[in-house]
């Protein structure tokens, strides 16, 4: 009788560690894996340290623990295609995700080793990234690429009699459903293209006035909503009324079309590309666990996998009973949503070899640390607040703000003027330096718009008013050298970097600094610096100090203004 192979079963055992942990009957893990298991050190000791990660996962922060569902749920759909001959259109739809980064993947997959080897794949993903699309952009662009080309409801003369609607960037006008068969039928696409094309041309023979509008600051992200509306609903779309100013010009203006046109080709351009050559597959290899990264030029040392570099010729063709090219559906999920446990057997085993060998498959803060997501989320319920704003050089405030939502007021105070914003009356009252009485004028239905958005969400005191517009590349650090003596010991600070490009060609270093209270996960204060690439110093430009106040106190504020 020939005796089992211990380091086969070991192998075999790697498909049922998770099955252990969750603790499943003897139905779901083979009898002989149970024996095995329940002899085997090293099979123990394995599923100790997998258990012992899993621990820290599941006592992170409800939000942490979202970021990292969302992460394994990425590298799920990443891991189901090992093995799998991997081409340009199985990237695709991964590569807007890859810039965003919550979901930041710090191991080798089937899907980022074939950017390594794929020239275009990569260009494509510079490309998506020089657009600097906001993550909500980022993932309808990844659904985009996602979508098979299959019968809607809509039919093309009902999409293509929404075209001048969509081309003049009044969406309100069409649907959801008529938007997305013009981003995904080609001849509807077509015909867009060409009349917007058509209406720029005429505009550039036409004598029009010269407009103060800043067209060479319109970026990517402004227009593109307009130039791939899929997934925009315009019924839903709570920000449009903010956009008139900048769509009323726009649809009329030729240099703004022309930078439509160009998104338009980049975009399909990408989703149109011919396949290249590069066809990569990845195999999980436990005897390159023992390579040092000293020992070897290779990539991926110390990893435990392979990856084999084919051409199209030599193309291994897929097994076409395992249901995996569905990953385009899946990737339209919100990823959120997802949690750990439905893991394919083959994705838990590479994910299992790679956790257990290289420690890197989740990021598990040492220490609890303040998000940014927490910040934006506590200024969402704030219901009163002042604001103080100071520039150097300067003791006394340059301007006051007091924010009361019960009371739905907005109080602003300069050295010249005192402003209330009464919302509730719809007027506003401005009481001027040495005056007795205040000017009363009546708000219209668009300040009370434009008042009620500077009420909502961050109140002015994030550097972006959402944070779908934080820069992918833009970093969050915290403060690890001592705080200023005028910051108390329970306060923490905390640091948001990026680049800021200008249409010149120059960029600025920005910095923006947070002192959170840990417990409520409110600023107390924020400082803006910023620095040109020449410079060795970022320069402070201003400070924001904060109060958190009661009705009360916010109703002897305006009592004593004697408005």
């Amino acid at each position: 009788m020939i005796a089992p192979n211990p380091n086969l079963l070991c192998k075999q055992a790697k498909l049922y560690y998770y099955d252990f942990l969750w603790g499943e009957s003897s139905e779901v893990i083979p009898e002989f894996i149970v024996d095995h298991v329940a002899e085997c050190q090293n099979c123990q000791e394995q599923i100790d340290q997998l258990k012992a990660v899993l621990s820290e996962v599941d006592g992170l922060e409800p939000e942490q623990r979202q970021v990292d569902s969302a992460i394994i749920h990425m590298l799920k759909l990443h891991f189901a295609y090992i093995g799998r001959p991997i081409t340009c259109k199985t990237v695709r739809p991964f590569l807007p995700s890859l810039l965003d980064p919550a979901l930041e993947i710090r191991i080798p997959t089937p899907i980022t080793t074939h950017l390594d080897n794929c020239p275009q794949c990569s260009e494509d993903l510079e490309t998506i990234r020089g657009l600097n699309l906001n993550r909500k952009q980022l993932r309808r662009l990844s659904q985009l690429f996602a979508e098979r080309s299959t019968k809607d409801n809509v039919s093309c003369s009902q999409a293509r009699a929404a075209i001048l609607a969509v081309v003049m960037m009044v969406l309100r006008e069409t649907n959801a459903e008529v938007l997305k068969h013009l981003c995904i039928c080609p001849d509807c696409r077509k015909q867009l293209y060409q009349f917007r094309e058509t209406v720029r041309g005429e505009l550039l023979h036409a004598e029009a006035a010269p407009s103060k509008f800043p067209c060479e600051e319109v970026s990517a992200t402004d227009i593109f909503d307009y130039v791939i509306p899929y997934g925009i609903d315009p019924s839903d779309d709570q920000y449009a009324k903010f956009r008139k100013s900048f769509t009323s010009h726009a649809a009329g203006c030729p240099k703004c079309l022309d930078k439509m046109q160009q998104l338009h080709d980049t975009v399909y351009g990408i989703a149109e590309r011919d396949e290249s050559e590069v066809v990569t597959i990845y195999h999980i290899d436990e005897s390159a666990k023992v390579q040092a990264l000293s020992e070897t030029d290779n990539l991926y040392a110390g990893f435990p996998i392979g990856v084999e570099i084919v051409s199209r010729e030599d193309e291994v063709t897929a097994d076409v009973s395992t249901p995996i090219d569905d990953s385009g559906a899946t990737l339209k999920q919100k990823v959120s949503t997802m949690n750990f446990r439905p893991l394919f057997k083959t994705a838990v085993a590479a994910a299992a070899v790679i956790l257990i060998g290289v420690a890197l498959f989740l990021s598990v803060p040492t220490a609890r640390a303040v998000t940014i997501d927490e910040i934006y989320k506590a200024l969402e319920k704030v219901k009163n607040v002042y604001i103080a704003t100071i520039v150097p050089n300067n003791k006394e405030p340059i301007q006051e703000r007091w924010i009361s939502r019960t009371l739905n007021i907005h109080k602003i105070k300069t050295k010249d003027e005192s402003v209330l914003w009464d919302l509730p009356n719809r007027v506003r009252r401005v009481k001027r330096l040495g005056a007795n009485l205040a000017e009363v004028t009546p708000l219209s239905d668009e300040l009370i718009v434009e008042v009620e958005k500077k009420m909502s969400g961050s109140l002015g005191l994030m550097p972006f008013y959402d944070i779908s517009d934080i820069p992918a590349d833009a970093e969050w650090s915290r403060i690890t050298n001592d705080l200023s003596e005028n910051i108390p010991k329970d306060i923490k600070g905390y640091d948001l970097t990026w680049v800021e490009k200008r249409y010149d060609g120059s960029i600025k270093l920005k910095k923006w600094r947070v002192f959170v209270d840990p417990g409520t996960n409110l600023p107390q204060r924020t400082e803006f610096y910023e620095r040109i690439p020449t410079d060795n110093e970022y320069t402070l430009e201003s400070v924001m100090v904060v109060e958190y106040l009661s009705d009360s106190e916010i109703q002897a504020v305006i009592k004593d203004s004697s408005f």
